[in-house]
């Protein structure tokens, strides 16, 4: 059956203006993505004669070329780049599935449903009122707040956002005064920081931390990063890529994020000790920390408690969740054990490969290269002494 005439001509006049199109689209996005990653080089604030523009066309921020001493000698065909981390590992999972980790309230519904131990939740803010959920009722943020026990911890969350952004922490110190995020206020002063809130929230207990957790820094929840991923070549069988303690310092309080600079120091994933911490640089010098910069707690050597149970409840969320390939966990240990706070899919890299390249592991660099983050290592290392060495592929 001939194709209709008016059809087929009509479908000749478009086809230059679609290829015209998709050009003007692919140049759009490239704008955008490099607009983005201007901003992320930005955010560090030093002169420019600090800044490692050679690095930036390997796909490399100034800061991670110095959080990795790519000037050093370090091979960075190693390194997931800041390119990847930003528009290709987030895209590990299908966006629809990546839609319900994502939303700290979904995440709360979900974890629950598969009885893994996460904060209560004890409701969500919305256009001034905190609803309680799942139980019934609802009342103003202002009365929330007077009906708080004193020295009681809450935490309002947006329902997504990453990197500690639109978190507050809420403590009642007396009956006329409220902490936020570590700042004294009255009532009104509390209730408006919530109030110029336009998104909705979700309202979480705060969480007592283990002892030997608050003794790294007593200011802060300081809280476990665990990498998984699955592995292709073993029937997708999830495994931890590696997990790093995260310490909160005065720069960060009352949080531990180390984007607000705090602290990172690798977990041993067979023992449980930690390693030297290290923290984003503010020049072009990577420091490393055996003690804490501020109280002089040990970190170096310090087990970190209760890890079998972590290391065993992280395998077992993510192979209930098989189905989301690719996860970062936040984990916080209280005294009665490990508790899962939040899960994300865009996960930050830095902080973990601050201290190992993440493609040492041949696993790793299986599953990244066949999900589209390429690196010029062999997929499969050989074996050199029971090791396996990384090799970079011939060009």
């Amino acid at each position: 059956m001939s194709k209709n005439p008016a059809r087929a001509a009509l479908t000749r006049i478009r086809a230059p203006f679609g290829w015209a199109f998709r050009k003007y689209r692919a140049a759009r996005v490239f704008q955008i993505a490099l607009k983005k990653l201007w901003r992320k080089e930005m955010q560090w604030d030093v002169p420019f004669a600090k800044r490692r523009p050679r690095w930036w066309l390997k796909g490399f921020l100034s800061r991670s070329a110095v959080l990795y001493e790519l000037d050093q000698g370090a091979d960075p065909n190693r390194y997931v780049t800041d390119v990847h981390r930003y528009f290709r590992t987030k895209n590990m999972v299908h966006a629809r599935l990546q839609d319900i980790i994502n939303n700290k309230l979904s995440t709360h519904l979900l974890l629950r449903s598969m009885d893994i131990r996460s904060p209560e939740l004890i409701g969500v803010y919305s256009r001034g009122l905190v609803h309680f959920f799942p139980a019934e009722g609802r009342m103003a943020v202002a009365d929330y707040l007077d009906a708080m026990q004193h020295e009681e911890t809450v935490f309002f969350k947006v329902l997504a956002g990453a990197e500690g952004n639109n978190i507050h922490a809420v403590q009642k110190t007396s009956d006329t005064t409220w902490a936020v995020d570590g700042v004294q206020r009255t009532r009104k002063s509390a209730e408006a920081v919530f109030t110029a809130v336009q998104k909705p929230m979700i309202v979480e207990r705060g969480l007592v931390q283990h002892p030997d957790q608050a003794a790294l820094f007593a200011d802060s929840v300081n809280t476990l990063r665990v990498l998984t991923m699955v592995d292709l070549e073993k029937n997708n069988e999830p495994f931890i890529a590696m997990a790093v303690q995260r310490i909160g310092c005065r720069r960060s309080a009352p949080a531990d994020n180390w984007t607000r600079g705090g602290l990172s120091a690798r977990v041993d994933l067979e023992t449980g000790r930690l390693g030297q911490a290290t923290r984003l640089p503010d020049g072009d010098v990577k420091e490393w920390f055996d003690t804490h910069p501020d109280n002089g707690a040990q970190i170096t050597g310090v087990s970190v408690p209760l890890w079998q149970e972590v290391h065993d409840l992280v395998l077992h969320s993510a192979r209930s969740l098989s189905f989301m390939e690719y996860i970062g966990w936040d984990i916080v240990i209280s005294p009665e054990g490990p508790v899962v706070l939040e899960a994300n899919v865009n996960t930050g890299l830095n902080v973990m490969q601050s201290h190992a390249p993440l493609f040492d592991d041949p696993r790793v660099r299986n599953y990244y290269s066949k999900r589209g983050v390429k690196t010029r290592l062999l997929a499969e290392a050989p074996v050199e002494n029971g090791d396996s060495v990384p090799v970079v592929e011939e060009v």
